[in-house]
């Protein structure tokens, strides 16, 4: 039966029945009822994860206005001295200057790691790779390659990344998603957004990394380019400084967006503070997703690919314990979580909570 199209995600009916629905959210939320007394599936995870100010703007814009993620306000570390220092060649220290411009900005400026010949060779496998059923979970994805991919995962692994990683997070890292970026010749420019917790990729119910603060630097991305990007073929632009700067909103709607989903920033953006971020073959760009970030359309007649990986410290939960699928809005695919892993990257002592492997047991 054809669902009509005011019933879809978006349309009137739809978002008439959710406001009702976050409405009583609102209620119960004022009222503190037990969540496991009266809730279950989504509609728990929202009212144990969403704030009020979700709840209120949500309704009173009429199911159009959410937060681009799981709302927080980063804070500053103490000290802009690096986490890790021993055993780190000299090459991949970074001082107090460059994490001090890492917290100002929200990232790091782009090093070069792999040869364009080790990219050569590495960007035919990734294409055949992309048209391959996972050897993980069954069918052809982008996602989470690396596990069954072991030259992506010695990358993933390559000290040159894991030392610049450690010096911001801590000394002990686990992968725990990588996915590849594919952008042929046209394809569509990628909207400003930003992430904390990756709530927003399970149609905002709930989070996928669960720090124990908010307020901490708990996840950072790592973008690996396998061809050239520019600013003509779609490179990421951020814009600087706002990393410390909280989550923004959006409205829903619009003609570009992320994946399945289409908005628009709800502020303005300032152009000045754009960086378009040129990558050569095989350099690396390390930043926090709490920096609002997209990219434009490949106007060029050649590919533009490039992969990341998301990092964590082992003492971060990635997933709720127990949690079995991941459904995956924006990419309109679910994920079998009982054949993921985690993949430790750094440190071999790891006690954490995540149901993690060495990254030797993929290559």
């Amino acid at each position: 039966m054809r669902i009509p199209q005011t019933l879809k995600p978006g349309g009137g009916a739809f978002r008439t029945i959710s406001c009702i629905a976050v409405g009583f959210l609102l209620v119960a939320h004022k009222l503190r009822f037990p969540a496991g007394i009266i809730l279950k599936g989504k509609l728990r995870s929202m009212y144990q994860n969403w704030t009020p100010e979700m709840f209120k703007n949500y309704i009173t814009s009429f199911g159009r206005k959410l937060p681009h993620d799981q709302i927080c306000t980063p804070r500053l570390p103490d000290s802009f001295e690096p986490l890790v220092t021993e055993g780190i060649p000299t090459e991949h220290l970074l001082d107090e200057t460059a994490i001090r411009d890492f917290y100002r900005k929200g990232y790091l400026e782009p090093f070069s790691v792999f040869s364009a010949e080790e990219m050569d060779e590495f960007s035919d496998l990734l294409l055949a790779r992309m048209k391959e059923p996972s050897d993980i979970y069954g069918f052809v994805c982008e996602r989470d390659r690396h596990i069954d991919t072991p030259e992506m995962m010695k990358m993933i692994a390559n000290p040159a990344i894991s030392d610049r990683l450690a010096q911001l997070l801590g000394p002990k890292l686990e992968a725990w998603r990588s996915q590849i970026f594919f952008k042929p010749p046209g394809k569509n420019p990628v909207g400003w957004h930003q992430a904390s917790t990756f709530m927003f990729e399970e149609s905002f119910s709930e989070p996928a990394v669960i720090p124990p603060d908010l307020s901490e630097l708990f996840q950072l991305t790592v973008w690996i380019a396998v061809d050239p990007a520019t600013r003509a073929n779609g490179c990421l632009k951020m814009l600087e400084g706002t990393m410390q700067e909280g989550i923004r909103w959006m409205k829903l709607g619009g003609k570009i967006g992320f994946h399945a989903v289409n908005y628009e920033p709800d502020y303005d953006v300032d152009e000045s503070k754009i960086n378009y971020v040129e990558m050569e073959r095989g350099q690396v760009l390390i930043f926090s997703e709490r920096t609002i970030h997209g990219s434009d359309p490949n106007t060029t007649d050649s590919n533009r690919l490039a992969f990341n990986f998301r990092a964590v410290p082992s003492h971060v939960q990635v997933y709720w314990p127990g949690k079995k699928i991941h459904r995956s809005g924006q990419m309109e695919q679910s994920f079998d979580l009982t054949k993921w892993r985690s993949v430790q990257i750094r440190g071999n002592d790891n006690d954490g909570p995540n149901h993690t492997a060495p990254w030797q047991d993929y290559v």
